[in-house]
């Protein structure tokens, strides 16, 4: 699963929004303070060890009194009542020890009957009892490991009439999810579709939920002959019922975790591909069929890639890949199907500014790490998360090599210290309040950060054997943290523990002191280290130092095993840069004491995307004092790789004051530089001087193939010309980008006409997902400075989107912006009230009933998902 990312287009809208408001939300927008560096300095991150209060529980492995062998479900659909009626056959068998009883997880059902059933078919009703969350059943007699059962299970799924919980990283455990199942909502599809990790499949069928349960499966869903259907397996059977409907059978002869059964209605655009002689499909809407490929097409190399890489060729029996609305994580492994948020779905151009090939790659990888080998337990994750983050930075380094790879490293880096510094945890830990939180920094960055380092400590030949040994040994079964261990030994021939003790079972990183000299011949590098969290853990850290004298480096490699080490290398002449972490590996802070000239060269002469960064990062601080600085700086703008050129363009220190030299070379970036993140960097960078000179050049721009460009070229023309941006952006009203949508909206929420207004309300009706929260962060600037009828019917328009979603972010973002503009009226009436002599009475009246409809407003929606909340 991935459940980081989902926000990536509505960060700091919703945080404005929410922030302004001061409502709250249940979504956790994860990510905390940004850093803009990967060689994070320790003093900037504040150190807060946490003391809990309560103790956690200990959470053990689910216990295995039955083997659960396969599920057999024939399901309806219920589109009026959002209900799924079904037929559930669940074959099973004691582990061990004999029993008489049978406990199913099945949530929010009504069960209608509950048997036993002979080989024949022939039932007979078994007793039970049922608490909404599980079915407790009555065999009738004791069964022993040498048994194999037949439990027949006639049911209704209820998904929306059941209390639901969620967290971070999925924001609801619904299991089932109707999107307009009705068709009330214009522009948005009609489409079922479901989520089962970590718990909640046992919302819309029985079973016995618990990661260390495998089971094959079949599914029948009926449903109209418009709508493709989508589960584990394969198709094998389409039935036309002659009504208008159809039964879909979907055949899973493999067997995997309850947890990875999925299905998905809906009409989508289905695109044919292959890999070797398995099926590869692509469904998304029936708007984006043209770029299905676009979107999806590197998936029979990364296929190809993964299987070569592993030694183990993919396991299952096809593979596809589905965009749905509303989904309530980033994206989710199911077996043989997985599932993204409609964030992924993006046309060609689109996908020039912004594209999603590491989480293709990190849901296709699960497919080895996490549904062929699954975690025992939730206190495991890591096992499937981990490795699933890392494939993402294994795929870069195969399609677009290391710099790229590393720019992946350096951003999980910064994501996991931004956690940690409120939050200290084992990456496999048996103790939390909710298995939810072990979805985190820690799990998913973190976690792949340690495979790095262990890729680096035992080498690339061993760490890939030992990866081949791993899941051959364990294909098609639940394993703990020890396997891993186990498997790295066996190739080794080396005790690992002191690796997986330090990493994997304990919690924290290492503070790094890097101090360098050169005396009589001899280069020094001595290590002071500490923990992050205070526990005094001393690190084994394998790393390889590096001399550099001119062109010529030598690397040597250097183990940390004490608070402080030295290291003493031979140089005949004064090193021109002594490097601690040659490789760049370190999962920590560290501080050096280098100097501009040393950065300088380093920036020069060092490969690596991540010294070279790093040097930068020096250099942007010392630019003002230090021309070579400067000048290191400005020589950036022709790096050969995309990001350092765009770091570059970030942090030269621009005004309408600087070098001629240094503007043109900007400008000609803005409007000629080979890649669109970096064009876009240059006219934010221009937009800023708000210089009427450039007015020209902004206009140019408008002309870019890069959405995010033509965005930021409107944003500037807007500081410079608000009427000019106006007759500038009519064109781009009926465009769906997200990005020239948030510059339109920013420009027209600074107008007071009604083509701005007539704007918002048909955007409100065509942008979906998140693409709505700037939008309503904008229309709520825009009603701000409107007249009573507008600002009435606006309120009333908010609340309705507020109410259209079951999206609780979204909700929260609703609410904010009628807060917004709430708060916006309050003060207006306070102004009258503290003696504006010229006020009238209607203008007061007319405050008043804005701030009236408002509060209504934000009550309606509070009493409308309360009610849903107790439902």
């Amino acid at each position: 699963m991935k459940c980081v990312k989902i926000q990536w287009m509505c960060l700091l809208f919703c945080a404005a929004i929410i922030a302004v408001s001061g409502c709250n939300t249940s979504k956790q927008i994860k990510g905390g303070k940004n850093f803009n560096t990967q060689n994070i300095e320790e003093d900037t991150l504040d150190e807060i060890v946490l003391n809990f209060s309560k103790e956690k529980k200990y959470r053990a492995s689910y216990p295995i009194d039955f083997d659960l062998l396969n599920t057999k479900l024939d399901l309806q659909i219920d589109w009026q009542k959002q209900h799924l009626p079904g037929k559930a056959i669940l074959k099973l068998k004691p582990h061990f020890y004999a029993t008489d009883s049978l406990v199913l997880d099945a949530k929010g059902m009504d069960i209608i009957e509950v048997a036993l059933m002979d080989k024949q078919g022939n039932r007979a009703l078994l007793k039970y009892t049922y608490d909404s969350l599980q079915l407790k059943i009555n065999l009738g007699k004791t069964y022993t490991a040498k048994d194999t059962l037949q439990i027949f299970i006639d049911y209704v799924a209820k998904p929306n009439e059941r209390k639901t919980s969620g967290s971070a990283a999925i924001t609801s455990d619904k299991g089932l999810y109707f999107i307009n199942p009705l068709g009330k909502e214009i522009g948005k599809p009609t489409q079922l579709w479901t989520q089962g990790e970590t718990e909640a499949n046992s919302c819309w069928f029985p079973t016995i939920e618990s990661p260390n349960q495998r089971q094959t499966n079949e599914i029948s869903i009926t449903c109209e002959k418009k709508y493709a259907t989508l589960s584990n397996g394969i198709l094998t059977a389409t039935k036309d019922l002659g009504n208008g409907l159809k039964t879909d059978t979907w055949t899973m002869d493999l067997a995997h975790a309850p947890y990875l059964v999925m299905l998905t209605v809906g009409e989508f655009a289905v695109t044919k591909d292959k890999w070797r002689n398995i099926d590869v499909d692509y469904y998304v809407e029936q708007d984006y069929a043209a770029d299905a490929k676009n979107i999806f097409g590197n998936t029979p190399e990364m296929l190809e890639f993964f299987s070569q890489l592993m030694g183990y060729d993919y396991p299952w029996q096809k593979y596809a890949q589905v965009i749905v609305r509303d989904y309530v994580s980033g994206a989710m492994e199911n077996t043989t199907a997985s599932l993204f948020g409609e964030f992924v779905q993006r046309n060609k151009r689109e996908l020039m500014d912004l594209n999603f090939e590491d989480i293709i790659a990190h849901e296709l990888f699960h497919h080895w790490f996490g549904d062929l080998v699954t975690c025992e337990s939730w206190s495991n994750i890591p096992l499937n998360e981990a490795f699933a983050n890392y494939s993402e930075y294994l795929w870069a380094e195969h399609k677009y090599g290391k710099m790229e790879a590393d720019k992946m490293l350096q951003n999980n880096l910064i994501l996991y210290l931004s956690e940690a510094q409120n939050k200290n945890v084992d990456l496999i830990r048996f103790y939390y309040d909710d298995k939810e939180e072990m979805f985190d920094r820690h799990s998913y960055e973190k976690g792949g950060h340690v495979l790095h380092l262990l890729r680096n400590a035992v080498g690339d030949e061993a760490f890939f054997k030992s990866l081949q040994l791993y899941l051959k040994t364990n294909a098609f079964k639940s394993v703990e943290i020890h396997q891993l261990r186990l498997a790295f030994e066996s190739v080794t021939g080396k005790d690992m523990n002191w690796f997986f003790n330090q990493w994997f079972l304990n919690s924290g990183h290492p503070k790094i002191t890097f101090t360098y000299a050169y005396k009589n011949d001899t280069a020094y590098v001595i290590t002071e280290q500490q923990q992050n969290t205070g526990k005094g853990l001393i690190y084994e850290l394998p790393l390889k130092a590096e001399i550099w004298s001119g062109n010529n480096s030598k690397i040597y490699p250097i183990h940390l095993t004490h608070e402080r080490d030295t290291f003493k290398f031979y140089a005949a002449t004064e090193p021109d840069l002594i490097d601690g972490d040659a490789e760049r590996i370190l999962l920590g802070t560290k501080k050096e004491n280098k100097k501009v000239p040393e950065y300088v060269f380093q920036y020069k002469n060092h490969p690596l995307y991540l010294a070279k960064y790093e040097a930068l990062q020096k250099l942007k601080v010392a630019q003002e004092e230090d021309s070579t600085a400067k000048n290191t700086l400005i020589a950036a703008l022709d790096n050969s790789f995309y990001a350092l050129r765009k770091y570059a363009v970030e942090s030269i220190k621009l005004s309408s004051d600087s070098s001629p030299e240094v503007l043109r070379k900007i400008k000609w970036i803005a409007l000629n530089d080979k890649h669109p993140n970096v064009r876009t960097a240059a006219v934010q960078k221009l937009g800023r001087l708000k210089d009427s000179t450039l007015l020209n050049t902004f206009m140019q721009c408008l002309k870019d193939s890069s959405y995010a460009t033509v965005a930021e070229a409107l944003k500037a023309i807007n500081t410079l010309d608000s009427n000019k941006a106006m007759q500038l952006a009519k064109p781009f009203e009926n465009d769906k980008n997200y990005e020239l949508t948030d510059a339109l909206s920013t420009i027209y929420s600074a107008s007071t006409s009604t083509q701005a207004n007539n704007f918002f309300i048909q955007k409100f009706k065509t942008v979906t997902g998140y693409g709505k929260y700037p939008l309503m962060y904008h229309y709520a600037n825009y009603l701000s400075g409107m007249n009573k009828a507008t600002v009435l019917s606006g309120i009333e328009l908010l609340k309705n989107q507020a109410l259209s979603t079951e999206a609780k972010l979204m909700i929260s973002a609703g609410k904010g912006a009628i807060k917004r503009v709430l708060k916006q009226f309050e003060s207006k009436k306070k102004t009258l009230e503290n003696g504006n002599k010229e006020a009238t009475v209607n203008l007061q009246n007319g405050y008043e009933n804005i701030i009236t409809k408002a509060n209504e407003a934000l009550d309606f929606i509070n009493k409308q998902t309360e009610e849903e909340k107790k439902n």
